[in-house]
């Protein structure tokens, strides 16, 4: 895969086992790389790493450019949500590749808010709340 297409990757298209890897990989480490400064964008950018360079290449100067780009903005939203705005931002860097890193950035701050409300709704006040009650009821 050492021809690259005009957009900087190399034409990989994702497959099941990507996804499979990303939500892998989600459940452990996802929070691991959370800092007070951009907190988690490093579990972010961990989780598709190897997503990233099958789309660009190893060692490539567009990889570069896109894991710079993926650390760079504040990101922080709900640990069980943020695989959809990583199958989203995935999506357009597969088909558009670096030309498409204002966008990526763009659509991370644009969804983190309103995931992270419904991720901490959903969490906190159905799941716990039903768990807590079935244990109960089991006691």
């Amino acid at each position: 895969m050492s021809s690259k297409l005009p957009n900087g990757t190399t034409g990989y298209k994702l497959t099941k086992a990507d996804f499979q890897q990303i939500n892998r990989r989600n459940l452990v480490g996802f929070q691991a790389g959370w800092n007070y400064e951009r907190m988690q964008h490093s579990g972010y950018l961990w989780i598709i790493l190897p997503q990233l360079r099958k789309i660009y290449g190893d060692n490539t100067e567009a990889l570069k450019t896109a894991c710079r780009t993926q650390c760079s903005p504040f990101f922080n939203t709900s640990n069980f949500l943020n695989t959809i705005i990583t199958g989203i931002d995935l999506a357009i860097e597969e088909e558009e590749g670096i030309d498409a890193m204002e966008t990526v950035a763009s659509l991370k701050t644009g969804l983190m808010g309103p995931m992270a409300g419904i991720g901490d709704a959903l969490d906190q006040g159905v799941i716990i709340p039903l768990i807590v009650a079935l244990g109960i009821s089991l006691a």
